[in-house]
């Protein structure tokens, strides 16, 4: 019994010191194409951007292809920012990570 007490103290206090994030921007764009943009920026600072467009395949330009680009900010958990930019389309997913 006493096993289970300190369990649930233990559950407690771990939820009162975790940190509360919020959403404290938030903007989003659907087309009817499929085209869309997004962005967000949560309370402890983390960002998300993506753009998305119908492009004519650099294989076949009769074929439409989605393009993707974006970027996103974040802290690790030695306190280090991040921020990461990418490219997503017929070509893969590209990503490139600069310390901030």
């Amino acid at each position: 019994m006493k096993f289970v007490a300190v369990f649930a103290f233990v559950c407690l206090l771990g939820l009162c010191l975790a940190q509360d994030t919020s959403i404290v921007t938030d903007d989003k764009e659907m087309n009817v194409d499929g085209s869309y943009k997004f962005f967000y920026e949560q309370s402890d600072g983390q960002k998300r951007e993506e753009t998305a467009e119908l492009k004519a395949s650099a294989a076949d330009p009769e074929v439409q292809a989605i393009s993707v680009s974006g970027s996103y900010e974040y802290t690790d958990n030695d306190g280090k920012r991040y921020l990461v930019t990418y490219t997503a389309d017929e070509n893969g997913y590209r990503p490139m990570v600069k310390q901030l």
